[in-house]
């Protein structure tokens, strides 16, 4: 049972602990720029070549960071779920025997709405994407019947994914014949091998 009493009590920790990391973030980095400036004056290297070099670095360590799944993901840009009207025309239930509802392991990050509204899991390793079991699958699928148990609730990348053609998660190789892409399979799971903490 969660002690609610006791979230405040976090919340000023939390909210202290981050006014103190960015106090010592802002005092770093006026300590950097001084050095910077003092470099460029007396001609040691220049702005111009420090912030060319800025670019690769930040690159990298986004990559990094990206890597290392402790930062924040979320939709960007953010919509109304419940408003959201770019549904697909497109009849899952006809695919269901030939795709077995694959596009249910697709990762992505939940919105703000979603973790506010507290109705659709998220991963507890990677905040905020959306939950998934080790066999791949989203927690909200139905293994037997492939339907959605969240689906009044379902996230927008849920509402408006097309499997028709679709460039970047291609499901079919000939969607009228409902010809699966073999190797859909296999970009799904490096995808989420790259994204959550357990292999699927």
């Amino acid at each position: 049972m969660i002690d609610f009493d006791g979230v405040p009590a976090g919340l000023l920790y939390s909210h202290s602990r981050i006014t103190d990391n960015t106090r010592k973030i802002v005092q770093s980095s006026s300590f950097l720029y001084t050095l910077i400036e003092l470099l460029d004056e007396k001609g040691f290297l220049s702005i111009t070549e420090i912030d060319a070099r800025r670019k690769k670095v930040a690159e990298r360590l986004v990559r990094k960071f990206e890597q290392s799944r402790i930062g924040l993901l979320y939709q960007d840009p953010e919509e109304d779920k419940y408003a959201f009207d770019s549904n697909p025309d497109i009849d899952c239930q006809s695919c269901l025997q030939s795709c077995k509802a694959i596009c249910c392991k697709i990762p992505f990050a939940l919105s703000r709405q979603d973790v506010q509204e507290g109705l659709v899991r998220w991963e507890f390793g990677r905040p905020y994407l959306i939950a998934h079991d080790k066999d791949g699958y989203c927690v909200h699928l139905n293994r037997e019947n492939y339907q959605c148990t969240a689906y009044e609730h379902r996230p927008v990348p849920c509402r408006g994914f097309s499997c028709r053609d679709n460039e970047k998660w291609p499901v079919w190789i000939n969607f009228d014949a409902q010809v699966i892409n073999p190797e859909f399979e296999n970009q799904i799971k490096e995808s989420n091998d790259k994204m959550y903490h357990f292999p699927l």
